[in-house]
């Protein structure tokens, strides 16, 4: 008895070592860490959409308030951490011990009754190399989902932009109308008096036709990104999500980092490169456990009564089933585990390869973004309000008609929407390259 309860202390011992710190609360934690806001665990109220604690009201978000709301909340992204469920599964399966295998032959005629107890002893050789490989799945498993957590934020700051910018621009939009509408009216009414042609007078019509339609239009653009927002919020049937309203926040125009500090930063942060270094650990592992499998190995006990039929005393015989690796030596497992370690060395090369080139296409996206935008912030929007503010001026003196203070304004206005389209681009190549460096470097 002593001996069978060492044998079990031992083997529940060893099934122990099968685990793994990479759960959903370090995906969790990590996240936390790069994007800034807490991802949701195990709430106890289901399924139900609630707001986290750092934000108060879902009426007035920030960009960091949509992204928060998001990890907290989103259906989709809840699901992708499920899956690691499923590989720490796996883990389990490639920890557990082997079951023993029992025979038995029934006393028959002159025939004794015996016993066999077959163990796999190979399966407990190639338990390290299973188990090892297993850890390291499960590691590059939870380190690819905070990617995708790092990917996710980046769309909802890009559906946030998006929003806040169709707001400004509706604006903007409306003001335009108005002036055209204005200048429609004028122009009819300079039209009525014989000061206008009527070719003049039916053009200044169709802008104010356009302009209308562009008004209108505006109305389901906002609408439309809203609700690609609320989706991403995962508050798509929930009445949290039904009044979604964003600040007028100010988009970040200061200079993106260095080339060379941002490749750098993305190489050691981006945890999609890591897990394709951790793909060419487990599939050397594998190889390991593919060259361990060409033996295989059973123990054996054999119980033997002496004498008369079932009588005692009973002859225990120890003994060996081996496999003879004569015609096969597992030449397709460790063929197929070598050509992995060489698949997963190449797709590392190609991870590194495709991350520095989203860094260098994100980085010069943004550079240009603000290369256009910073003339029309600082050259083009204020010299249109200088001249409306001298057509003013020139109107009330008497020396020009009104509609050249609606034209200059009309110019302003539309360079102003212009910027918006700029700005946009803007928020989409910051949001980009936050994603391609793997956390806002600026911010650190």
């Amino acid at each position: 008895m002593k001996r069978v309860a060492s044998v079990l202390t031992l083997a529940l011992a060893v099934s122990a070592c099968a685990t793994s710190t990479y759960d959903r609360a370090w995906v969790g934690d990590r996240i936390g860490a790069v994007a800034g806001h807490a991802v949701r665990q195990a709430p106890s109220d289901g399924f139900a959409p609630s707001l986290p604690a750092s934000v108060a009201d879902a009426a007035h978000l920030g960009e960091d308030d949509a992204v928060a709301i998001a990890l907290w909340n989103s259906a989709q992204f809840q699901a992708d951490l499920a899956a690691l469920g499923t590989t720490r599964a796996d883990l389990e399966d490639a920890g557990a011990l082997p079951n023993p295998t029992l025979s038995f032959l029934f006393p028959i005629s002159t025939r004794q009754f015996e016993l066999s107890a077959l163990y796999s002893v190979s399966a407990l050789v190639q338990r390290p190399w299973r188990v090892a490989a297993e850890k390291l799945d499960v590691e590059r498993a939870a380190r690819s989902l905070v990617q995708s957590g790092i990917d996710f934020a980046r769309d909802v700051r890009v559906a946030y932009a998006e929003l806040v910018v169709a707001e400004r621009r509706k604006k903007a939009r409306e003001r335009l109308d108005d002036l055209v509408q204005k200048s429609a009216a004028l122009a009819a009414a300079r039209f009525g008096g014989g000061d206008v042609s009527a070719l003049e007078a039916n053009i200044v019509k169709g802008e104010a036709l356009a302009s209308a339609e562009q008004r209108e239009r505006s109305k389901h653009e906002i609408a439309a990104s809203g609700a690609r927002l609320r989706m991403l919020l995962g508050l798509a049937e929930s009445p949290l999500g039904a009044n979604i309203g964003v600040k007028d926040d100010a988009a970040r125009t200061h200079e993106p980092p260095s080339l060379e500090r941002a490749e750098k930063a993305a190489l050691a942060a981006r945890p999609d490169v890591r897990a394709a270094e951790i793909a060419i650990e487990a599939a050397g592992e594998r190889l390991g456990l593919e060259r361990a499998r060409v033996v295989q190995l059973m123990a054996r006990l054999d119980a033997k009564p002496i004498g008369t039929r079932g009588g005692d005393p009973v002859l225990w015989i120890p003994g060996a089933t081996a496999e003879l690796p004569i015609f096969s030596q597992n030449d397709g497992g460790r063929s197929r585990a070598t050509a992995e370690i060489e698949r997963a060395s190449w797709t590392y090369l190609a991870v590194r390869q495709r991350v520095l080139t989203d860094v260098r296409v994100a980085r010069e996206e943004l550079a240009m973004a603000l290369g256009s935008l910073e003339p029309w912030t600082t050259k083009v929007l204020p010299l249109l309000q200088k001249n409306v503010a001298t057509a003013i001026k020139s109107y009330e003196g008497g020396a020009d008609a009104y509609i050249v203070v609606l034209e200059a304004t009309r110019r302003l206005v539309e360079a102003e929407l212009r910027a918006l389209d700029l700005e946009l681009d803007v928020r989409r190549a910051r949001a980009q390259l936050d994603r391609a460096i793997g956390w806002r470097i600026d911010a650190k």
